[in-house]
């Protein structure tokens, strides 16, 4: 939305302040959905350990990522099953993704809506 939109701790608002509540939070859960990987658990006997396999072309292109991984350590591994991809502890993405909020959605119905809205805000800003 170009800046027009802007989130606020009681939701998203226009830049003139009226609230839109057509638009909700995109959460890096609902935004990465990877693949979930399994590995017995050393320190478990038939315990597994489980991953989350997050491709390495995708820390390039989503710096939120890229940042997850470099700040949690050990809970972060290069796999050793495929080059091309990074294992985070699932317990440890999943609890970043759930807060983690990388931008906006709105049900299709409302797209029409809502960009008309921006246009006039936009025409009303010049």
């Amino acid at each position: 939305m170009g800046g027009l939109l802007t989130r606020t701790p009681d939701g998203w608002r226009w830049r003139d302040g009226r609230d839109e509540p057509r638009v909700r939070d995109l959460t890096a859960t609902e935004a990465f959905q990877f693949p979930r990987v399994f590995y017995p658990d050393p320190d478990r006997p038939g315990g597994r350990v489980r991953w989350v396999s997050i491709p390495v072309r995708a820390l390039d292109e989503e710096p939120d990522l890229d940042e997850l991984v470099r700040s949690v350590g050990a809970a972060a591994r290069n796999s050793e099953h495929d080059a091309g991809k990074i294992e985070v502890r699932e317990d440890v993405f999943d609890s970043w993704s759930n807060e983690h909020v990388i931008g906006l959605a709105w049900d299709p119905d409302d797209e029409a809506a809502l960009f008309a809205a921006a246009d006039a805000l936009r025409r009303a800003s010049r």
